[in-house]
């Protein structure tokens, strides 16, 4: 099975179907935000019917339970595969569990980020971030949502869940830029310590040739 969730949150439609048709052989689907914005939920549709491939919406929704229930409600009608939600909303839904995907801690976020927020917790410094994950995960767990989203540098923590994990920020072997992704691993650490899909934006998009760039991602899964 493919793992490579592709996402194309800023892209514009006419861009997003050149890449989709480029790449929906070689990836498990692709995650939207942009092209909903812009098209509306029948975008969903129109890219599964014409590529039969696999859509990710993520919108990361918080907000009180029944305008939770309405938002997910409608983009599972429109036919998303995954929808996410911040587990932070502890959000408790009746339908639809196996598509929610419960968002963790971003990685874009670091300890003295964290810090900052939560100062009053005393948790030893290298712990905070994983423990609030397990939290969160468990949560997720326990309401039976179908996927977490966390952090490859977490998934030791929340490895025994029976919830899939879905890891973003992951960086190949063969990409060395820097970005605002801070906790990052590799392909090879995220599988082996648990993920199950594997967000992998800029190393792919950012590159001069994105169906390259993807097949030698594709090999470093499978040489695991």
């Amino acid at each position: 099975m493919n793992k490579i969730i592709l996402p194309l949150d800023n892209k514009y439609i006419e861009e997003s179907y050149e890449i989709i048709n480029d790449t929906h052989e070689l990836v498990w689907g692709y995650k939207l935000r942009r092209q909903i914005l812009d098209e509306g939920l029948d975008v969903i549709k129109q890219i599964k019917d014409t590529f039969n491939t696999k859509i990710m919406v993520d919108f990361k929704l918080y907000d009180i339970p029944s305008a939770m229930d309405e938002s997910i409600k409608l983009h599972i009608n429109a036919l998303a595969d995954i929808t996410t939600v911040h587990c932070t909303a502890q959000y408790k839904p009746s339908s639809f569990k196996e598509q929610i995907a419960g968002v963790t801690i971003l990685t874009s976020t670091y300890l003295e980020d964290f810090k900052e927020v939560y100062k009053e917790l005393s948790m030893e410094d290298n712990f905070i971030i994983p423990n609030m994950v397990l939290r969160l995960s468990t949560f997720a767990n326990f309401c039976n949502y179908g996927y977490v989203v966390c952090s490859g540098k977490d998934l030791k923590r929340v490895r025994s869940l029976k919830v899939k994990k879905i890891v973003p920020g992951i960086r190949p072997l063969w990409y060395q830029e820097e970005d605002d992704q801070k906790r990052t691993v590799t392909p090879k650490e995220a599988i082996v310590n648990g993920a199950d899909l594997l967000v992998i934006g800029r190393p792919i998009l950012n590159s001069n040739n994105i169906v390259d760039s993807i097949k030698r991602t594709n090999d470093e899964i499978s040489s695991i």
